[in-house]
């Protein structure tokens, strides 16, 4: 699909950065989940609810971080017509990881 403003790479590196910004929002419900669920389960049940949380929240942390990594080291080929673009695309590439280090803070001021 092409794009009316932007050339096709930038497209799809928007989308790209989309979808990582959105994978790393999704840790936000998913600790709500499992705390929410730790929270009414008796004791006994608690470890096991606690250890599937642990890795499955475990998981999505290494998956949201690698995915962010990616983009922030992301090459593009498309030829800039002026230095300001080129420093709000580096700039921009960097919002991922940006987003994974203002979530990790706050969940951890949450918990």
């Amino acid at each position: 699909m092409k794009a009316l403003l932007l050339p096709d790479e930038i497209s799809q590196f928007h989308w790209t950065m989309l979808k990582s910004v959105l994978l790393i929002l999704s840790l936000l419900p998913i600790s709500q989940f499992f705390l929410n669920i730790w929270q009414v389960a008796d004791a006994n049940s608690q470890i096991m609810i606690g250890f599937m949380a642990i890795s499955v929240f475990s998981a999505l942390s290494i998956i949201s971080f690698y995915n962010a990594l990616n983009l922030t080291v992301f090459q593009l080929k498309t030829e800039f017509s002026s230095l300001l673009e080129q420093y709000l695309v580096r700039s921009y590439c960097y919002v991922p990881m940006l987003f994974l280090a203002a979530m990790m803070s706050y969940l951890v001021t949450q918990l």
